[in-house]
């Protein structure tokens, strides 16, 4: 799993005013937990936003007062009107623990089906894993070459070593769907669009 360095503060006071100072100065308010201790901390603005504007997933390096802690990142708390970034709470990373974490899942290779004429359909584009802070992964990887028509590639069928892959084996990741599937939807779509006015009228 990639990496990320972030530069922290301690802060001397916490609650609300504290907070409240700390964004008026361009800082983020942080707590970092785990391992029975909590240290609340800040760290600037812009260092936060490549880390939260992102789709990646990193383990965080946050040093305070010179040492520092691998962790990730667990919540994030926004302002409801301007997007603004109020908080984030950091997760202490134990290198004998399991931790659980989601991640995109990123489809490789152009299977048979599309070269047939079908259309990729991906079902779910994010999964839960869970692993030891060593063994975590930033991405889960499915090449779908072999992936013909009317097929479909499930959770059951990922393979990571030392990586639990969270949910029911039969959760669809991606299908192939036919074209004649895709018109059978298409014309559906229609029949019920034009079936709607009337209906409304009648009633």
């Amino acid at each position: 799993m990639q990496t990320f360095q972030l530069e922290g503060k301690v802060r001397d006071h916490v609650g609300r005013r504290s907070a409240m100072d700390a964004r008026a100065e361009s800082m983020v308010p942080c707590v970092l937990y785990g391992d029975g201790e909590n240290i609340h901390f800040e760290v600037a603005n812009s260092a936060i936003k490549n880390l939260v504007y992102t789709p990646n997933v990193y383990k965080v390096h946050v040093t305070v007062n010179g040492a520092t802690h691998e962790c990730l990142m667990r919540e994030i708390q926004f302002h409801k009107v301007t997007d603004e970034i109020l908080h984030i709470d950091f997760l202490k990373l134990n290198p004998a623990k399991k931790v659980t974490c989601v991640v995109p899942v990123k489809l490789e290779g152009q299977s048979i089906g599309v070269k047939n004429g079908g259309k990729l359909v991906q079902r779910l584009k994010k999964l839960s894993i869970k692993a030891l802070p060593k063994d975590l992964v930033d991405k889960v990887t499915l090449d779908i070459t072999d992936l013909e028509i009317n097929k479909t590639a499930r959770i059951g069928d990922i393979n990571i070593a030392n990586v639990e892959v969270l949910g029911s084996k039969s959760i669809p990741i991606a299908t192939i769907a036919s074209p004649r599937a895709l018109k059978t939807a298409a014309t559906d779509d229609k029949g019920a669009a034009a079936a709607a006015p009337a209906a409304e009228k009648k009633a």
